[in-house]
């Protein structure tokens, strides 16, 4: 076998191999049970999340699946492989368990959306969601 194929048949391989990670780390939702019982899940506008402004909606349930409305939900924003610089700040409600983040996403790779959310009763749930953009 020549060279020149081997070498597209390696191309080839990898290149499948690179967009399957993509696909399931650009998943458009997301959700965790956690040890408390909650559930809280991300999905993005855009779906998948692309370059620029991006607005993550996060939703958070009981584990009945009751939307929870009365919660203060926290955020950092940040790329993992290279320092642009940290977002944070506190999610918008709005209501039924909805919770709104605008960010920008200023270069491709890997970031990570990290979320804590503090309910009414005083516990706290942390949670992080890894994008590929």
């Amino acid at each position: 076998m020549s060279n020149k194929i081997l070498l597209a048949i390696l191309v080839v391989i990898f290149g499948a191999i690179g967009t399957m990670m993509w696909k399931v780390n650009s998943s458009s939702v997301l959700g965790v049970n956690s040890g408390s019982g909650i559930v809280i899940s991300l999905s993005t506008s855009p779906s998948p999340p692309k370059l620029g402004p991006v607005t993550f909606l996060i939703e958070i349930k009981d584990k009945n699946g009751k939307p929870i409305d009365d919660s203060t939900l926290t955020y950092d924003l940040n790329m993992t492989t290279m320092n642009m610089g940290t977002q944070k700040g506190t999610a918008a409600s709005n209501g039924d368990g909805l919770y709104s983040i605008s960010g920008t996403l200023s270069m491709s790779g890997p970031w990570r959306l990290r979320i804590t959310v503090k309910t009414s009763d005083g516990s706290i749930e942390n949670k992080e969601f890894n994008l590929n953009v």
